[in-house]
């Protein structure tokens, strides 16, 4: 098998065919550690599914978070015993999973950009720069961006979010500040991950308005900050994920929870899915795909299309977001960090008579 991609979806697919006894080629366009734009955040629901030793690659970590409206001026704090976020650098991640990989026996070949795939009686092409390789499937885990989705005839994702992030260094009495208690613009060990996106392909000037986020937060003396662009998916490609001998996962299908726009959780559950449902279908293109289908449908899919519905009140319909949060704020902000936690899901709240979309006035 191979994996194009060594993401949190690549990296994860990758770990779990090699751990069970299968032969994998990762092929990774750069050569690593490279700088990915990523917020760096791993929800707890996502921590639970990594390596034992990811606490190595973790800067700080949080049992509470703070959730703010400041034009609305309104301010929530969720807490728990155990940390609700673990901040990483995406390059370290993405390191210590391709590292376990290779440990598991998964061979690693960086530097070598995938141009396409083609499907093949009893295997797949792999198109790079380095040459052919050949593979009975292939797991397509490389990004909003994926030539191998676009190769394998997939339709261009059908929504995304324009984003800017900015790595901010900045004096060490602002970053002591933050550190006190984290904002959803989350601290690292010595600098911040700040973003703003918009959920409109025609948006305003992200980088004024970034700019007068970090404004108001008060941040006057920054010695480097570091900008860095990106579209998040907000919906996931149209039609099942699999085809023939090509299976999509992470950002290359499309599957960011889009309420809080983040897409480590699912990468990495996708990646394993992948992986389950190779084996579980023995290789064999006609049981594959239905499986890998099943399984996201399940585990993903029917989450994110109860996200899609929340996304659309909270961000659509601001006035009844603003009177949500200012009757029962609390209640809501305790419900989403039930989400993050991997105590409860989207699906459930709207499933369940007395849910928290009642509190919305659904």
């Amino acid at each position: 098998m191979a994996v194009i991609g060594a993401g949190p979806a690549g990296g994860s697919a990758a770990l779990t065919l090699a751990r069970a006894g299968q032969a994998v080629l990762v092929l990774e366009k750069a050569a690593l550690p490279r700088y990915k734009t990523c917020g760096g955040g791993v929800l707890a629901r996502a921590f639970k599914l990594l390596p034992p030793n990811a606490e190595g690659v973790v800067e700080r970590s949080f049992p509470s978070v703070a959730l703010n409206f400041l034009g609305a001026g309104m301010d929530f704090v969720a807490t728990r015993p155990q940390p609700l976020i673990y901040m990483t650098m995406r390059a370290d991640l993405d390191c210590l999973l391709a590292r376990e990989a290779r440990k598991a026996g998964a061979q690693l070949l960086e530097a070598c950009c995938v141009k396409g795939v083609k499907n093949r009686e009893g295997c797949v092409d792999i198109i790079s720069d380095r040459g052919i390789y050949q593979a009975k499937f292939v797991i397509a885990a490389d990004g909003v961006h994926s030539a191998t989705a676009r190769a394998a005839g997939w339709p261009d994702l059908p929504a995304l979010a324009p984003a800017l992030e900015h790595e901010i260094y900045p004096a060490a009495t602002d970053l002591a500040r933050f550190s006190a208690q984290p904002r959803f613009d989350f601290n690292k060990r010595d600098h911040l991950s700040a973003g703003i996106m918009s959920t409109r392909r025609l948006c305003p000037d992200l980088r004024t308005k970034l700019a007068d986020y970090l404004g108001r937060l008060g941040l006057a003396h920054v010695e480097k900050t570091e900008r860095h662009g990106y579209l998040i998916p907000l919906a996931p490609r149209r039609g099942p994920l699999a085809r023939d001998r090509v299976l999509l996962a992470g950002d290359a299908a499309g599957l960011v929870d889009p309420v809080t726009a983040e897409g480590i959780t699912h990468a990495i559950l996708s990646g394993q899915l992948a992986a389950a449902a190779l084996m579980e279908g023995r290789l064999e293109p006609g049981r594959v795909a239905p499986i890998y289908q099943s399984l996201l449908e399940k585990h993903i899919l029917g989450e994110l299309r109860a996200a899609r519905f929340l996304a659309r009140i909270l961000y659509r319909h601001p006035r009844i977001c603003n009177a949500a949060f200012r009757w029962h704020g609390q209640k809501l902000c305790e419900f989403v960090t039930q989400v993050i936690m991997g105590e409860s899901t989207y699906c459930e709240a709207l499933k369940k008579p007395a849910n928290y979309l009642k509190l919305l006035g659904w």
